[in-house]
């Protein structure tokens, strides 16, 4: 493959597990359900193109993500794989799924819906990442007072933060693509398309966690899913909005354990 994916694994399991995270984000960011299932799974916490240190691509969108990563799982040449994927990694992995079939064992998706979204709900968070680069800032302090201004939400500058580093010359820099991402994040907005599709709805054992208080995933969320995943269950998470996964850590955990069990 062209691309390369900066790809974490801990575990020692027989079964593998890949691990798919959202903008902005990297394989850490995942790290709750990382270290939940490692004891018993061998788990593969994967940067999405443009993101971590894996490669940039000429054009980000959910389809080239998904290419990149049915490439990787093919080099491995591993049994089919346990996918879960939160956010814009939960799109990947649905379109994984419609792709790839054949890689994969069960499919779960953190709070996000395969249909395309036409609220735009990152334009604060792109001026906040644009003015971070502006602003010529040395410390993680002085990029985080930055975001503050363009976003209400403490726990999402500290989320963003967690892809800065250092650059040559002693600036605050994102470690993902901003500039492509930015270019293309409509292209984040869409839906699953079906062109490449192998038979569907796809046959795969598939599970929906859905955050009660979170506005991504609808209540007819089986309706939304049903002409592309025929074995869909879905479960809603009490008191966790999109973040679910940080927010009700253990009761997520638990759902997803119960449903890859071998």
């Amino acid at each position: 493959m062209a691309e390369q994916l900066h790809v974490k694994t801990s575990g020692e399991g027989d079964s593998n597990v890949v691990l798919l995270h959202g903008l902005f984000g990297s394989g850490k960011n995942l790290g709750q359900i990382a270290r939940g299932l490692k004891e018993d799974h061998r788990v593969h916490s994967v940067d999405l193109p443009d993101h971590g240190g894996s490669d940039w691509l000429p054009q980000a969108s959910i389809q080239d993500y998904a290419r990149c990563v049915a490439a990787w799982m093919t080099d491995q040449q591993l049994a089919k794989f346990s996918v879960i994927g939160h956010s814009l990694g939960g799109k990947v992995a649905m379109q994984l799924a419609v792709n790839r079939p054949e890689l994969i064992q069960r499919l779960v998706i953190l709070d996000i819906s395969p249909t395309s979204y036409s609220i735009r709900r990152h334009d604060h968070i792109f001026s906040g990442l644009n003015a971070v680069k502006a602003a010529g800032v040395k410390t993680r302090f002085e990029a985080r007072e930055v975001l503050l201004e363009h976003m209400d939400e403490s726990s999402v500058a500290d989320f963003l933060l967690t892809s800065a580093y250092t650059d040559d010359f002693g600036l605050i820099d994102w470690r993902f693509n901003l500039a492509q991402l930015e270019i293309d994040y409509l292209q984040m907005l869409s839906g699953i398309e079906v062109q490449e599709a192998r038979g569907l709805p796809c046959q795969i054992p598939s599970l929906v966690i859905r955050g009660a208080d979170s506005g991504y995933v609808t209540k007819t969320t089986k309706h939304d899913f049903a002409h592309l995943f025929s074995a869909l269950d879905v479960v809603t998470v009490k008191g966790a909005g999109h973040w679910l996964h940080q927010e009700q850590t253990e009761k997520v955990l638990s759902i997803i354990r119960r449903f890859i069990a071998p």
